[in-house]
């Protein structure tokens, strides 16, 4: 339990790992660094070491050049951008562009161009990375803030944005419930009525027992179906969630903004026992990151020199022991 690292602490590791090839060289230096600066450049190099092995985040003050250097694995986007992370983390099967097509009516505007899946199953963690179209034109970091940190079950808000793009429920599971959903509204209509009728159909899933299956059920456990006053609506059946504040990330000449959404229900030793989880992580919480960055500054306005900005978007999902 002592060698958990603090997932916050991984996010920000993993941001320093971006590069989007011929933009990062082109920011020019604006003379010495300074000692925030230095410091920054130093961990962007030390950083995926950290993140090979299970030392804590906090490490004792001995000399930095100790550190065992690390062969780090380098995934590619088509777009030009890569992450370089430690050589644990494995790449899983290619998988279809999100949303899925039961939850793409409900979910937020936005395309996404590409999606790579990988998992840590040393740390017993989960790593999305994907670039999109800009779904934060004409917006601004207030903005963004404010609707990240709406209810769950809004649908706007961070838990439905990994929901339905990240760690989205077993396809099985969203056909059946699709398929309940359906038939309930078919019988809850008649053709004399002349109000609307209101109808919530919640389905739980199974989920198999990897990490993707684990995320999924600790973000979620199943799915929910609406229609209320003519408007249908698809979200998650979230447990209770700790939204932190928004922290803004320099890396590389990129700018993110990072979201937290951490599960407050810790986990029991049945959830850990059906996900082949070591005993230790009894207690444990689920711990979900959700970063959105593009090339600096941000593109929250059309630029004429700068057209069509994609951005990167980033899902974390790992293991905490509480609030950080």
């Amino acid at each position: 339990m002592a060698q958990l690292m603090k997932a916050g602490g991984i996010v920000r590791m993993i941001l320093f790992g971006f590069v989007v090839h011929g933009f990062a060289a082109q920011v020019p230096q604006q003379g010495p660094p300074s000692s925030e600066q230095s410091g920054a450049v130093r961990q962007n190099r030390a950083l995926p070491a950290q993140l090979a092995g299970a030392q804590p985040a906090l490490q004792s003050s001995g000399s930095s050049h100790a550190r065992p250097e690390v062969e780090l694995r380098r995934f590619s986007l088509a777009s030009g951008a890569s992450i370089e992370v430690s050589p644990e983390w494995i790449e899983r099967e290619q998988m279809p562009l999100p949303p899925s097509p039961r939850l793409a009516p409900f979910a937020p505007r936005v395309t996404f161009l590409e999606f790579t899946a990988l998992e840590n199953p040393k740390m017993h963690s989960a790593l999305r990375v994907a670039t999109t179209t800009n779904p934060l034109l004409g917006g601004d970091e207030v903005a963004l803030d404010v609707q990240m940190h709406s209810a769950a079950g809004s649908g706007r808000g961070l838990a439905d944005y990994l929901f339905y793009f990240f760690f989205s429920p077993p396809r099985d599971c969203l056909d059946g419930g699709s398929e309940a959903y359906r038939k309930a509204k078919n019988r809850a209509e008649f053709p004399d009525q002349t109000v609307s009728p209101e109808l919530s159909i919640r389905t739980y899933c199974k989920h198999a027992p990897t990490l993707a299956g684990f995320y999924s059920r600790e973000l979620s456990p199943g799915v929910g179906y609406q229609f209320s006053n003519g408007v249908e609506s698809a979200s998650g059946i979230y447990p209770e969630l700790y939204l932190a504040p928004m922290e803004k990330v320099e890396a590389n000449g990129l700018t993110f903004y990072v979201f937290e959404a951490q599960s407050r229900s810790q986990l029991d030793l049945a959830t850990v026992d059906h996900f082949n989880l070591p005993d230790e992580m009894q207690g444990t919480q689920a711990d979900f990151f959700w970063a959105v960055g593009a090339p600096s500054p941000f593109p929250f306005f059309r630029d004429p020199q700068r057209k069509n900005v994609q951005v990167i978007q980033v899902a974390y999902a790992g293991l905490g022991l509480g609030p950080e």
